[in-house]
């Protein structure tokens, strides 16, 4: 591809996508590229929208025990963060060094702690995306239940990019 671009919040992803869909420009979202599938491998001349700038860990709740971040957060980064804070996250992966949490929640990633935390539909409390359109949607909940309306995170967790390119994620984290 001829094109990578590396947005460094929600609005930039927003206006990236809007812009591509009105020209009919298809977009291949990356994370981390630790991807075995080639899911985040461009097949034809795709935009590339890199999350590699999105990196921020916004919030640590210790006494709910919740982290909110963007999307390209790398696994091992936030654990660390979170280890300070006597948390962990809920998942661990061979490419925890690399990976980012955006495409964790994207492929619905296992790891070695699954059978233990299980899944991220149970870990993941809320998710912000950008649709093709450029339509952000909003379900970045760090309530644990919540029953007002449709529980649409779990549309995002494991879509693969193909519904919408995830930008932040709430996820519960254990105590160490």
């Amino acid at each position: 591809s001829r094109c990578v671009l590396k947005p460094r919040d929600t609005h930039e992803v927003a206006g990236i996508l809007a812009h591509c869909g009105s020209r009919g420009l298809a977009v291949c979202p990356q994370g981390g590229n630790t991807g075995l599938v080639g899911g985040s491998v461009p097949v034809f001349d795709e935009v590339i929208v890199s999350t590699q700038l999105m990196n921020k860990i916004e919030n640590i709740d210790t006494s709910s025990g919740v982290a909110v971040c963007q999307s390209g957060v790398v696994l091992e980064q936030l654990d660390r963060s979170l280890a300070d804070q006597g948390l962990m996250v809920p998942l661990d992966l061979g490419a925890k060094g690399s990976c980012h949490i955006g495409g964790n929640v994207s492929t619905n990633a296992g790891g070695l702690r699954l059978l233990r935390y299980g899944s991220l539909h149970g870990s993941v409390l809320g998710v912000e995306a950008v649709l093709a359109s450029g339509e952000v949607v909003d379900c970045l909940s760090s309530m644990k239940k919540d029953n007002t309306g449709y529980d649409l995170k779990h549309l995002f967790i494991g879509s693969e990019g193909t519904l919408g390119l995830v930008t932040r994620v709430s996820i519960a984290c254990p105590t160490r």
